[in-house]
């Protein structure tokens, strides 16, 4: 996928016009983005911490605050992939102007929403990694390797993104069934639980769910030496499934996005 500089200057104004107008006409405005993280930190500290006194486990004491840090990573994480998808489902149905009446690269539509999530998503992780560097009273060297491994979650992202822009403009009722698949992978991912505290057997299956691969080698570098199952950084190995993973699926997606987007007008 080759962008030129008109293209890349596009790309720019779609996503800056995605994230104002997710808080336009709000009162607090761009502060929401601040607020909503933090307010859902708070419920999940109070909820899992205070009330289900639920604990990540593995002899880390017994601090409540690591319970809703551990949660909140895997929510900030999974969040990427979902929204992406699911504001991509309707991105190209929503702009049939763009297929109709301008010539337009129409696989920045989905390309968008996805960068656009990734931005978004940087307020929970800086509020993520504040958050633990004051729970656990440091700051961790691995934390530099975040840009590496956030990279192959963008593109997976981005590429399940085309696919379901794409069929989104065959099967009108694909929204509806993406929201019910992305709760599924909700529950099938490590996002509330240890996948460490599951039977081994349980663990090799729940690998077959690629963002399993993409949670696990963000939060080891998250939590590096913090929480006793990462005490090692990920092994090269599963760096490398997760680039395979975000490649393969990306170019997947950008080339049946192009094979299919010529009928886009006859159906819109």
């Amino acid at each position: 996928m080759i962008l030129d500089r008109n293209d890349l200057f596009l790309l720019r104004q779609m996503i800056r016009r995605n994230v104002q107008s997710r808080f336009r006409g709000s009162f607090f405005g761009w502060l929401w983005n601040f607020l909503l993280p933090l307010l859902m930190l708070t419920v999940y500290t109070v909820v899992f911490g205070g009330f289900f006194k639920s604990r990540w486990g593995v002899d880390i004491g017994e601090n409540k605050m690591v319970f809703a840090i551990a949660l909140f990573s895997g929510i900030t994480l999974y969040n990427i992939f979902s929204e992406s998808v699911a504001m991509s489902t309707y991105c190209i149905t929503g702009n049939i102007n763009y297929v109709k009446k301008v010539r337009f690269k129409l696989e920045l539509l989905p390309l968008a929403q996805t960068l656009t999530a990734f931005v978004l998503s940087l307020t929970w992780m800086l509020l993520l990694l504040v958050c633990i560097a004051w729970i656990f009273g440091t700051v961790c060297w691995s934390w530099l390797l975040l840009p590496v491994t956030l990279i192959p979650l963008v593109l997976f992202s981005a590429g399940v993104s085309f696919l379901t822009a794409s069929l989104g403009v065959y099967f009108r009722d694909l929204q509806y069934l993406i929201s019910i698949l992305l709760q599924m992978l909700f529950f099938l991912s490590p996002v509330f639980y240890r996948l460490g505290s599951l039977p081994k057997d349980y663990q090799q299956l729940l690998r077959l769910n690629p963002l399993v691969w993409f949670i696990e080698l963000n939060r080891g570098v998250l939590f590096h030496h913090l929480l006793p199952e990462y005490s090692k950084l990920p092994g090269a190995s599963d760096c490398l499934i997760c680039y395979l993973l975000g490649v393969v699926l990306f170019a997947l997606g950008w080339g049946w996005f192009n094979l299919t987007k010529r009928g886009f007008s006859d159906v819109l």
